[in-house]
């Protein structure tokens, strides 16, 4: 029962410490008014695709990607940022509607996907020295998700939150996802 508890401690820590950023991120969107099903269906999306990644890594043991390969993620939020930012010249309204209707569930994943080096290089370790509770892990991350998508939306729904969007949003947004891309390319 002591390692079941410190697998599930340990879980809890691991997703905690890789995924604040995500966290960020999902408040922006929740405040961004983005629809609830796109956002929680692109986060589970992009996690998804980190946890596979990161079961290739522990699978393939000595043939994993390079870490400077997965830091080459870092180009999809770089991108959106940059779009982003040469779409500010439009009028408000037009770049509320744009901002709003631009986030699909796969462009949330992508977001999420390369948000997730250093996920990806936590997970790796930890996947592969808790290979006999691999399910729990799994399960709690999945739950997790979970929470971490409640609570982007029960602050993202904050009026303060709203209004600081709604007055500076359009800047917010592109710079928080180009310093995630800095952060990944210092890390």
């Amino acid at each position: 029962m002591g390692t079941v508890f410190t697998v599930l401690a340990a879980s809890v820590t691991t997703f905690a410490a890789t995924n604040l950023d995500d966290f960020f991120l999902l408040t922006v969107f929740f405040a961004r008014r983005v629809a609830t099903r796109r956002i929680v269906a692109g986060q589970y999306l992009g996690f998804a695709a980190i946890v596979l990644v990161s079961l290739a890594g522990v699978w393939a043991a000595g043939a994993a990607v390079p870490q400077g390969w997965i830091r080459l993620l870092g180009i999809f939020p770089l991108a959106i940022g940059v779009k982003d930012l040469v779409q500010l010249h439009h009028s408000k309204s037009t770049r509320a509607a744009e901002r709003n209707g631009s986030w699909s569930m796969f462009s949330i994943a992508a977001v999420t996907l390369a948000n997730g080096a250093d996920n990806v290089g936590v997970y790796v370790p930890f996947f592969f020295a808790s290979r006999s509770h691999l399910w729990l892990v799994l399960a709690t991350y999945g739950l997790l998700v979970m929470v971490w998508c409640a609570g982007g939306k029960w602050i993202g729904s904050h009026p303060l939150i709203l209004k600081a969007l709604d007055r500076w949003g359009h800047w917010i947004g592109p710079f928080v996802l180009d310093m995630l891309t800095i952060s990944l390319a210092v890390v």
